[in-house]
């Protein structure tokens, strides 16, 4: 039997935690999970509460660190999901289990991943995933928390894009959420090492995230001297980089900057806004210099390789394929077809709500099209490095096959922070991976291939049986498709920017052979 004891006693060990006395929670949960254990009667209750335990383990493997702490949280989660899952909602459950699983990773050092050992990672990413999926699906919303970690997640995996974008909605809500500030920051620094280049914004950014955290109330208080110490070394870096450039501090940044997005065109803000921009200053900042997609390979500190004209003039045709889908949405969204043109298609009235005409089909196309990136992506990634699988054929999620004829170690051989980002993304379209994105790849080829009928209504009408002489037809309403049309844009901008930071990695290595290279 739970006793209210049992219960208080709980409380107890997650203030002990709150203020920093992770050793006296820790030796306190484990005589607690001693005493719930002994219980005869194995009821909801108590599957209840080995689950709040498990997660005040996770908590303390976590901030101590402590893996005894994650392992004992883990394995109780592990041994116990089915009853657990009966007496909670799917999302908690893979939530605490995914924070448990990233509190073992073996390899904390991002830049010390292998194309082995990312596999733990890409693991942990796809819980999270379920994770924020489980809860739309049952609660029609996710919490804040589910999206920071996901975004952690991301960060370990060099998709830094889709995490800034994590950690910037959440940020947005203004609530006491310190590790997206953390992360952010993180994030910022890992992009300034990946991306190789910066920009002073960046390094205010970076300041002001640790200005952010050390206001929160949710900080151990033995962890503010850190983030202090990380908020003057980046300050002297910001006067160290004006001082060098001769530029004067901006009293008036935030205000600046607002001007400057303001002043920007409605297209031009819509693609900040909806992150679909191709400019490396816009993944951080909607200031003028976002005004246009200047992603290039080169960079202001100049690139060396034969490779390097070829892989730019396909980035040009990334970019420009990118830019038409994002148009098509955007016009969709804001440019209703005028009814005179849809009134030319003589489209047959047949009550069966499917939606037909210029409008959806931009819809359509965009998502067609960012399957054709990333297989482009795909065939780019084999020319530079000659690594196309034995049947030739290429297929973005699919043409890795690292099981196969020691492809692992050729791809271990090239590999860079960009390379493994595309890895990980191509996972998430892989169901061989259990990628939960893997149905993006069917519904590209029944688009192509077969009839998807995107509809407005929770279940089409049908009022003459239009539909019934056709089998395996796919029924989409209106919004899922939408939803899921922004998240495959996100993949591929993502998938984008990857490439381009793969390309330079290798000039930079070129120039480094070259002895040319004074970074």
């Amino acid at each position: 039997m739970i006793t209210t004891e049992m219960v208080e006693e709980l409380d107890r060990l997650i203030h002990l935690i709150d203020i920093g006395e992770f050793e006296r929670s820790f030796e306190g949960t484990l005589a607690l999970l001693e005493i719930v254990e002994s219980n005869q009667n194995k009821g909801g209750t108590y599957y209840k509460m080995l689950f709040n335990i498990a997660g005040v383990l996770t908590d303390i493997g976590h901030m101590q660190p402590n893996s005894e702490a994650s392992k004992t949280g883990l394995q109780l989660m592990e041994n116990n999901k089915a009853e657990i899952i009966e007496q909670i909602e799917e999302d908690a459950f893979y939530y605490n289990l995914s924070n448990a699983k990233s509190n073992v990773i073996e390899e904390k050092n991002p830049f010390k991943q292998s194309f082995e050992t990312i596999e733990q990672l890409i693991e942990l990413k796809s819980y999270f995933w379920k994770t924020i999926k489980f809860s739309y699906k049952n609660k029609g919303s996710s919490p804040p928390e589910y999206t920071v970690n996901l975004g952690n997640a991301l960060k370990q995996q060099f998709r830094i894009v889709e995490a800034l974008k994590c950690y910037d909605y959440v940020n947005l809500l203004g609530l006491d959420i310190p590790q997206s500030w953390i992360n952010r920051s993180e994030s910022l620094m890992l992009l300034n090492q990946v991306s190789n280049t910066y920009s002073i914004q960046m390094l205010e950014q970076i300041k002001e995230g640790y200005e952010n955290i050390i206001s929160s109330d949710r900080i151990p208080p033995q962890w503010i001297r850190h983030y202090k110490e990380q908020i003057r070394f980046h300050s002297q870096k910001i006067d160290e980089a004006r001082s060098e450039l001769g530029i004067v501090k901006d009293l008036y940044d935030h205000e600046t900057t607002l001007k400057e997005y303001k002043e920007l065109n409605d297209f031009r803000r819509f693609c900040l806004d909806k992150y679909l921009a191709l400019s490396e200053h816009g993944l951080y900042c909607k200031c003028a210099e976002s005004a246009r997609d200047d992603l290039t390979i080169p960079t202001l500190s100049g690139v060396v390789g034969d490779f390097v004209v070829p892989m730019e003039m396909v980035l040009n045709r990334l970019k420009s394929e990118f830019s038409f889908s994002r148009r098509l949405y955007y016009e969709y969204l804001n440019h209703e077809t005028e009814n005179e043109l849809q009134h030319e298609s003589c489209f047959s009235e047949l009550f069966n709500d499917e939606l037909l005409g210029l409008d959806v089909e931009k819809l359509r196309t965009a998502f067609r099209l960012c399957f054709g990136i990333l297989d482009k992506i795909g065939v780019a990634i084999c020319e530079l490095y000659d690594l196309y699988p034995p049947n030739g054929q290429v297929s973005f999620q699919s043409f890795w096959q690292l099981n196969h004829e020691n492809r692992r170690e050729r791809f271990e051989s090239v590999k860079s922070p960009g390379l493994l980002a595309l890895y990980s993304i191509a996972t998430d379209l892989n169901d061989k991976k259990d990628g939960e994105w893997a149905f993006f790849k069917q519904w590209r080829n029944d688009l192509e291939h077969k009839f998807i009928v995107v509809h407005k209504s929770d279940k089409p009408s049908d009022i003459y049986n239009s539909y019934s002489f056709m089998n395996g037809i796919i029924f989409i309403k209106e919004v899922d498709f939408i939803s899921h049309l922004e998240q495959i844009f996100q993949i591929t901008r993502s998938a984008i920017f990857s490439f381009v930071f793969t390309v330079r990695d290798k000039a930079i290595q070129t120039k480094k052979d070259d002895g040319l290279y004074n970074g």
